[in-house]
């Protein structure tokens, strides 16, 4: 069947047999024989190569090779990647056509944002091509020193060169979404499915001068022997590989990496025992059954493709027996993933594995930030004055810690005398209003009240002898006393609740005499200083500020004009190295007489014409502070450190350049798990789809690499 497969492949690809061979016995024919890209973002790129060689910028011909498909000779495709071969002494002019390039009349040519690295390992033969900030990718069978004369080609052709940038250009960036925006889905498919079928492609592909190519001409001779089916050897990997928390911590994906990794070897032909923690297991969940616990080990093949052996199983809780225990089950399979998970979980486990797979939450800064602002002076200084902290939201002192009690005493006095407390919902012409004091509700869900301590932990109310809140304390129990003393206002400045109207609860000015009769004893022994002008100001300041239906913390309009008058000043000697004194004076006058509304429209009005550069940050910067949060990694085996819940797309460039600084600092490998919907959906499922079947397979891949570099005899 190998053999067959081969030839077969290489009728579709054009690829070197022993290329064919290789990709074979990755991965089968798990995703197809000439498997088509599973993420979106790769066949974008792949269609987008093949079809700017088809219609190429105005100063480049194109080219007309015999034997290949405008230069293009061979492919090699897997579901995360593709190689690509050109014809004989055709790399050069393939990356002139390809990288991005500006002609004298401005216009740009080639593929915006695209940019070349060597392969750190493969630096003498293997160039990658990327989008810059893009993890999609395509290797290049060409030694580095066709770059230069590529470089000579866009020269004699009267081009700048673009590509030799670390970041894409807001030109190149804007150029690249007018490229691909017309190309539909079912287009990019097809552009990109018919460079990695180039060996079918060479008889048919005249056409595509001036249109997409056709599914029908790209089905080949054998078309049903080319499906996804379950056949084939998969990643050989082998032994105990642990996957635990990087830093410790939960929440880290352990469970569903680790079950997903050994889903994908079991899928690859291995005999894979599955061992997690009982003690917390998302095991259950995974297999679509009740978290309850099991005893033994339970079949979790129907998951898989047919013919695949995994079996699941909880670890023993005692860590002696665990660590006897997976010494016992080595020689009943061929691959044991241990979900070693954090500190509560499995991680002794590790100090038996073979192979670990540290998980880390994206946590680095991978780039930094060059901000083009070519914003009008008056959208700058706006946008400058909205972005500063906004003064006087909430102070943390004594007054506004007494307006915030006296909301919870004003809901608790209602309670007591059978008040219902009348809404409004009003709120002020700068947007700091809020809601009227919602009646409270002083049960819990089963209808009791509090709970079997006296209340919630920081509340600072007790129970009395009929079993109801006091507010704001019982003067009689001491705890309930330091508490509330102990506590400061909370920040929550505007969108806060407000006391009910003065007009409409006349009750509120006996209920401050009471609030503060309360609170006197302890606050002339606590803040004797104070006090004084406390009883002799702030029922009136409470009751001013509630006519002007302010929140707690949220300043008068006074002390919001005079706060941003001081910010203004603060602001001046820095601004006049931007700005025109006379402009700068005129404009934060204007801003400072504006309402919030207004303000946020101008601040916003030419985003368009805000544009950030993202520079890939040096490697061994990522590298170590990837390292630092690092810190449960186990020493003595190889370790993948795997990065998950990515914020961001990353560069493959800057990704190789820190994989290899890692390697510098005990870390063998590096890989990635991207959000996506169906990595999160699948949980559960019947049976796991290719989507999730390929991130196990690159996990397998990345650690068996990392064995196989240990292994490997120092240069």
């Amino acid at each position: 069947m190998t053999s067959r497969a081969v030839r077969l492949r290489v009728r579709y690809t054009g690829e070197p047999k022993a290329a064919a061979l290789h990709a074979f016995r990755q991965s089968g024919m798990h995703f197809g024989l000439v498997p088509d890209a599973l993420d979106a973002g790769q066949r974008r790129l792949e269609a987008t190569l093949l079809r700017t060689l088809a219609r190429p910028h105005p100063g480049f011909a194109q080219l007309s090779v015999a034997g290949s498909v405008w230069g293009l000779s061979a492919a090699s495709p897997a579901a995360d990647g593709l190689v690509i071969w050109p014809a004989h002494g055709q790399a050069a002019q393939l990356l002139a056509r390809w990288l991005p390039t500006r002609a004298p009349g401005g216009e740009l040519g080639g593929v915006p944002g695209l940019r070349v690295a060597p392969l750190p390992e493969r630096r003498r033969d293997t160039l990658s091509l990327a989008l810059a900030g893009r993890h999609a990718h395509v290797e290049l069978r060409a030694e580095p020193a066709v770059l230069r004369a590529a470089a000579r080609l866009a020269a004699e052709a009267g081009c700048e060169v673009l590509w030799e940038r670390d970041a894409a250009s807001r030109e190149e960036s804007e150029a690249l979404v007018e490229l691909t925006r017309g190309l539909e889905t079912a287009e990019v498919a097809v552009w990109s499915r018919a460079l990695r079928r180039l060996g079918v492609a060479q008889d048919v592909f005249g056409a595509w001068r001036h249109r997409a190519p056709l599914e029908q001409e790209l089905e080949g001779p054998k078309p049903e022997r080319i499906a996804p089916r379950p056949t084939g050897p998969g990643v050989a990997l082998r032994g105990v590989v642990a996957v635990l928390s990087a830093d410790g911590r939960g929440g880290s994906g352990c469970t569903t990496a680790a079950y997903m990794m050994a889903a994908a070897a079991a899928a690859g032909g291995a005999r894979v025992g599955f061992l997690a923690g009982d003690d917390p297991s998302n095991l259950p969940a995974l297999l679509g059954q009740a978290r309850a616990s099991f005893t033994g080990w339970r079949d979790a093949s129907q998951q898989l493709p047919a013919g695949g052996h995994l079996k699941v199983a909880l670890a023993p809780k005692d860590p002696a027996v665990a660590a006897e225990y997976l010494t016992a089950v080595r020689a009943d399979f061929d691959v044991v993933v241990v979900d070693a998970g954090n500190g509560f979980q499995l991680p002794h486990l590790a100090a038996q594995a073979d192979a670990v797979l540290a998980l880390l939450p994206d946590q680095v800064s991978w780039y930094s930030q060059e901000v083009l602002d070519d914003r009008s002076a008056r959208v700058q200084i706006w946008s400058h004055l909205n972005d500063q902290p906004q003064p006087g939201h909430w102070r943390d002192d004594l007054p506004t810690f007494l307006d915030e009690a006296f909301e919870h005493y004003v809901q608790w006095r209602a309670e007591q005398e059978g008040l219902s407390l009348p809404e409004d919902g009003a709120a002020d012409e700068e947007g700091s209003g809020g809601e009227g004091l919602p009646a409270f509700d002083f049960d819990d869900e089963d209808g009791e009240a509090g709970d079997e301590e006296g209340g919630e932990e920081g509340q600072g109310d007790w129970e009395d002898d009929d079993g109801g809140w006091v507010e704001p304390y019982d003067p009689d129990f001491d705890d309930d006393v330091e508490m509330f003393w102990s506590r400061g206002a909370s920040p929550h400045p505007y969108g806060a609740t407000l006391l009910p109207p003065e007009e409409t609860a006349p009750y509120l000015d006996r209920w401050r005499e009471d609030f503060l009769q309360v609170l006197t004893p302890q606050g002339q022994r606590r803040h004797p200083d104070q006090w004084p002008r406390i009883v002799a100001g702030w029922s009136e300041r409470n009751r001013a500020r509630n006519l002007e239906r302010l929140p707690v913390g949220a300043p008068t309009a006074v002390e919001r004009a005079a706060a941003e008058e001081e910010l203004v000043a603060s602001l001046t000697p820095q601004a006049l190295e931007r700005w025109d004194e006379q402009l700068w004076q005129r404009e934060s006058t204007a801003w400072r007489a504006a309402g919030l509304d207004e303000r946020h429209d101008v601040g916003r009005a030419e985003d368009d014409l805000l544009w950030t550069l993202h520079h890939p940050r040096p490697a061994e910067e990522v590298a170590g502070e990837l390292r630092m949060f690092a810190r449960q990694v186990p020493y003595g085996r190889p370790v993948v450190l795997g990065v998950t819940r990515l914020r961001q797309d990353l560069d493959r460039h800057l990704l190789a350049d820190v994989r290899q600084a890692l390697q510098g600092q005990g870390i063998a490998g590096l890989a990635l798990i991207a959000r996506s919907r169906a990595l999160q959906s699948w949980i559960g499922a019947q049976r796991l789809d290719a989507s999730v079947l390929a991130v196990g397979w690159s996990l397998a891949a990345s650690v068996l690499d990392a064995v196989e570099q240990q292994r490997r005899p120092a240069p």
